[in-house]
């Protein structure tokens, strides 16, 4: 049975909700908000499957609408809508599913450290030998547009990623701190500090002491003292 909506330029078909799979990256890219899914459910017993929100499949595997399939599943609705979509490949789909979450909500910062860590695992894995004769650069404003964040920001969250330690890191799934907050932790230690130089006349002092406790006591130590005070009074 086919539908029309407002809302896409895709057919709606619905089929029933045993028939879709869910899998990775796309099942843990976000967390469930439960008090979302609670509304959510409440919403379906009262009203049934909203159709101008149907749950987007590739080879109906979902890529977007995993909040509103468990809320399908809990309030015992049998058929759900589904757009059927067509993607070059994986990475191509979790774009897309991450572009889909972007616009209808903030991502948290730690959202955002999970998505890149998805996109830049598949980037690293599809990666082609590297060749001297090919131009070098980072993908930071490729990424940055997929998060809609700056490629400042996403260079912040791959030294996090790389980098920051286990406690960093639930801090910022906590929402303890932010992504400027966990970079600065993780670049503190790491950052070098700028060493003195070397002071040549000091060295030949301690030299000279080194030699005048070795060959006078103390008397004539104090005697040497004098002297130079003299000295440098005169001059």
């Amino acid at each position: 049975m086919k539908k029309s909506c407002i809302d896409c330029d895709f057919p709606l078909v619905q089929v029933p909700v045993w028939t879709l799979k869910t899998t990775e990256p796309f099942c843990d890219l976000f967390p469930i908000r439960e008090t979302v899914l609670s509304e959510i459910i409440d919403d379906m017993n009262e009203n049934g499957f909203d159709f101008c929100h149907p749950i987007v499949v590739w080879n109906m595997t979902v890529v977007d609408g995993h909040t509103r399939l468990r809320a399908a599943v809990a309030a015992g609705i049998e058929m759900i809508p589904i757009i059927c979509r067509s993607f070059d490949d994986e990475t191509a789909a979790l774009e897309y599913a991450i572009k889909a979450q972007r616009n209808r909500r903030n991502l948290t910062d730690w959202e955002l450290l999970q998505c890149l860590q998805k996109l830049d695992f598949r980037k690293e894995v599809g990666r082609p030998e590297k060749n001297i004769s090919s131009p070098q650069g980072k993908s930071s404003a490729a990424v940055a547009i997929i998060l809609g964040i700056s490629a400042t920001k996403v260079e912040r969250l791959r030294v996090i990623n790389d980098h920051g330690t286990a406690e960093i890191k639930e801090a910022l799934r906590r929402g303890e701190c932010t992504v400027n907050g966990a970079y600065e932790a993780v670049m503190a230690p790491r950052r070098k500090h700028p060493k003195s130089l070397p002071d040549a006349d000091a060295e030949i002092i301690h030299a000279v002491m080194a030699d005048i406790h070795a060959r006078l006591n103390e008397g004539q130590i104090r005697k040497l003292v004098k002297a130079l005070q003299i000295e440098l009074a005169i001059n």
